[in-house]
């Protein structure tokens, strides 16, 4: 058959002909970016620097959202269910200056009450760290001649405790040092930041004739159905992403304040620098506490063993408190991803993108588990398949074909 004909064979539809073009663009372009990755990755950061202002803009504007909310529902709601003439005119702007004023105010109270007292005890911890290790490694000698441990001695007393912990006092100012640089970088980029500023209040005050323009736009060019599919992903990402990020900082918060005022109850050193070290750490789900507590442990640890051991019991005490009280008010089922799929988030998001990788890893996981949960649940539907034919496995294997031919 000659390619015209085949062409022309009714079968091969215009949709065929349409996806082969498109798998051999999308063939073509990965060949080019897996052969010239430098050049394919600086004009990503070239067009990322573009839109900048509008990218960070739509992060402000999506955080800022859920304090929008909070005032227009909650604080402000009675003047919105009266729906009356002052609030058509003035209530969007007044609620989105409260919340950038709600935010301005706590960005404030870290910068001039938090950061000082945890500069400094960052400072006095390094300062103090000789003598800390003096006091460690004569009480572990104690414990281990006691115990007549004469091998393990021998091993722990070659290692160079004072190398180690200036070096992972290194590594803690690099860090704060990192985060300076940061900022500069920041304060640097004046307009950019107040571009962003211009984009995200524009959208919070027009965000309903954004989404009604979006909507139009996706209803133009794309099939009715596909349209809807569309929306209805966003619509359900956007609901996943409001409520970790809302329920995770709250949840760190929460428990910052929980652990600050617990090691400060009991008299524990550096109850600050820990309690933002666990609020940090607690923002990555599962294992964030459990990092977080594990640091402080250690720092206790070098201090005083008896520390630590009372920071455990009171870390254990919180664990149970987040997690029978506070984790299932605050956060809820608003992420609905078992915990592997957690853990496999952490990871794979984690080795892509770092830190910022870790924290937005699990809400973009959680959207690709329901969409995938979804869509399992209508093709079972379609085939007429129940959940208890699935678990019970009794469903009628289909006839083997090459039976019902009979051999010459």
């Amino acid at each position: 058959m000659k390619l015209k004909e085949w062409i022309d064979d009714p079968k091969f539809s215009q949709k065929t002909i349409k996806a082969a073009m498109l798998l051999v663009t999308f063939t073509v372009a990965l060949i080019y970016i897996v052969f010239h990755l430098e050049q394919a990755g600086s004009f990503l950061s070239t067009l990322f620097s573009l839109f900048s202002p509008f990218l960070l803009g739509i992060a402000v504007a999506f955080v800022l959202n859920v304090l929008l909310k909070l005032f227009e529902d909650r604080i402000f709601g009675f003047l919105k269910r009266k729906n009356s003439k002052i609030w058509r005119k003035c209530g969007r702007g007044i609620c989105v200056l409260f919340s950038f004023i709600a935010v301005f105010l706590i960005l404030g109270g870290i910068i001039f009450f938090v950061v000082p007292e945890l500069a400094n005890s960052i400072q006095i911890l390094t300062a103090a760290i000789p003598s800390y290790v003096v006091t460690f490694t004569n009480w572990l000698n104690e414990v281990l001649t006691k115990f007549d441990l004469d091998q393990l001695k021998e091993t722990v007393m070659q290692i160079d405790w004072t190398s180690f912990l200036t070096q992972a006092s290194q590594v803690t100012t690099d860090l704060v040092g990192s985060v300076a640089t940061a900022t500069m970088g920041v304060a640097s980029g004046v307009l950019t930041f107040v571009m962003s500023l211009i984009f995200a209040v524009y959208m919070l005050f027009s965000k309903e004739k954004l989404i009604k323009n979006l909507k139009r736009v996706l209803y133009a060019f794309l099939p009715p159905k596909r349209a809807q599919k569309v929306i209805s992903v966003g619509s359900l990402a956007s609901n996943i992403f409001s409520g970790f990020v809302t329920g995770q900082v709250t949840e760190a918060l929460i428990l910052g304040c929980l652990c600050y005022l617990g090691m400060s109850i009991i008299r524990l050193p550096y109850a600050l620098l820990i309690s933002v070290i666990v609020s940090l750490t607690s923002l990555i789900p599962i294992l964030g506490a459990y990092l977080g507590g594990a640091i402080g442990a250690f720092i206790l640890l070098i201090i005083d063993p008896l520390y630590c051991l009372w920071f455990l019991i009171f870390l254990v005490i919180l664990q149970q408190v987040e997690g029978n009280l506070i984790y299932p008010r605050v956060v809820g089922t608003s992420i609905g991803l078992p915990g592997i799929w957690v853990l496999l988030a952490i990871l794979v998001c984690g080795n892509l993108w770092g830190i910022p990788g870790i924290l937005m890893g699990v809400p973009l996981f959680s959207v690709v588990y329901t969409l995938l949960r979804t869509a399992t649940r209508d093709f079972l539907q379609k085939k007429g398949i129940t959940d208890l034919q699935v678990e019970k496995n009794c469903l009628a294997a289909p006839a083997d074909a090459s039976l019902d031919t009979e051999e010459p």
